[in-house]
Formats: structure tokens, sequence, C-alpha cells
């Protein structure tokens, strides 16, 4: 496993988030919180969603990329994910 994978995995357990179930938003920069994490482009994305037991599809990547593609990133180039809890709907 990629060193900056396991920080990235050490980070969510000390946070006591599960990843299966974390949201993310994808940008150019950091959010500067201990879930923002660059990756280098797309393919090391996948790995590690591949390797974090995440994700494992190829329809995910895909879904991921269109919104790189929105946001006007390139997912061949660094982009950060910041990742973040799951909201919780208030009733």
């Amino acid at each position: 496993m990629k060193e900056n994978f396991k920080i990235i995995l050490d980070a969510f357990k000390e946070a006591n988030i599960e990843l299966t179930t974390v949201e993310f938003k994808l940008t150019r920069y950091s959010l500067n919180t201990d879930l923002s994490f660059k990756f280098e482009n797309i393919d090391e994305f996948s790995e590690f969603l591949k390797i974090s037991g995440a994700s494992n599809s190829k329809e995910r990547t895909e879904e991921i990329k269109k919104i790189l593609v929105e946001e006007g990133i390139d997912y061949n180039d660094v982009f950060y994910v910041n990742f973040y809890p799951p909201k919780v709907a208030e009733l």
C-alpha cells in the first residue's frame, strides 16, 4: 500500500469516520482540514478507493471524472479530495 494511502486511512481511523460512508468534495485546492488530501490524478484516487474498499467499480470512476470535468478540473492532473462525515438530517 502506498504510504500516503496509509496516512489517509489512519486519519479516518483517528477521526472515527467510516470511509465507506464518508462524503467528499473534489476541488483544485485543499480546504485545510484533517481530511483534505491531494491526489495526483484520477487513477491514483481510483486506486485509493479500491484499496480502502470504498469503491471498485469503473462506473464510480466515470462518475468522479464527470464531477471533475463539471468543476473545471483536469482529472489527469492534481486535485484535492476534501472528505467529511455524512450529513444527518435533523428532525
